[in-house]
């Protein structure tokens, strides 16, 4: 396999990763965290409030640039991995010819 190939397949095999990566990340950061985690029991009962509450926290989901950061690591690792198979191959197959 020559290094185009290589090059070729590798991209093949990342790119609708990266897609759907950054297709679902809209609708993640715009979806509201659930306060149970999706649990049926909740981890701590709500509270009645003995004064009013100073301040309000929304958490409207993760950050865009957490989506970028796993689109980075999955590319990362893809260009690893198959770096590190076709370094494999090619001394299998050295090390075969050579005996």
């Amino acid at each position: 396999m020559t290094v185009i190939r290589r090059i070729t397949a590798t991209i093949l095999a990342t790119v609708p990763s990266v897609l759907g990566l950054l297709a679902t990340a809209p609708v993640a950061a715009a979806s509201p965290v659930d306060p149970n985690d999706g649990n049926a029991f909740p981890t701590s009962v709500p509270q009645s409030p003995t004064s009013p509450p100073n301040t309000t926290i929304v958490n409207n989901g993760s950050p865009w640039w957490t989506f970028v950061l796993v689109a980075v690591g999955a590319i990362a690792v893809t260009l690893l991995v198959s770096l590190l198979i076709s370094r494999l191959r090619r001394h299998d197959a050295a090390t075969q010819i050579a005996h």
